[in-house]
């Protein structure tokens, strides 16, 4: 399998959202976008949180809601801001939105027949 790559659109609100080419990180809980793409999409952090990285360090990032469109489902979810070479994906948002990675064909399947979920 290689990699998976995913376009969104994603913002701090569905006006601000714009289109972003995501690496699916299922191992990571977070999605993390850089700090100059989170600034352009208006998304400011409204928190600090600690993260553990591949290596495992232990790193300081900020993080806020942002609104994430996947094909077609749509959601609130956390994102966290962090000096990243491109966009991740990580394995919450997925959840939020019900999809999970088809590791055969790289793409996203759905895990349930809509989109968020309350429960």
């Amino acid at each position: 399998m290689g990699y998976v790559t995913v376009r969104g659109l994603i913002g701090s609100t569905e006006v601000q959202a714009r289109d972003v080419e995501f690496l699916a990180d299922t191992g990571s809980f977070a999605t993390i976008l850089p700090p100059a793409l989170a600034r352009e999409l208006g998304i400011t952090p409204t928190l600090t949180t600690r993260l553990v990285v591949a290596d495992s360090r232990q790193v300081e990032a900020g993080a806020a809601a942002a609104y994430l469109r996947l094909h077609d489902r749509e959601g609130a979810v956390l994102v966290a801001i962090l000096d990243v070479p491109v966009p991740l994906l990580g394995a919450s948002a997925l959840e939020a939105l019900g999809f999970k990675v088809n590791p055969v064909d790289g793409t996203l399947e759905p895990t349930r027949p809509f989109g968020p979920a309350a429960l």
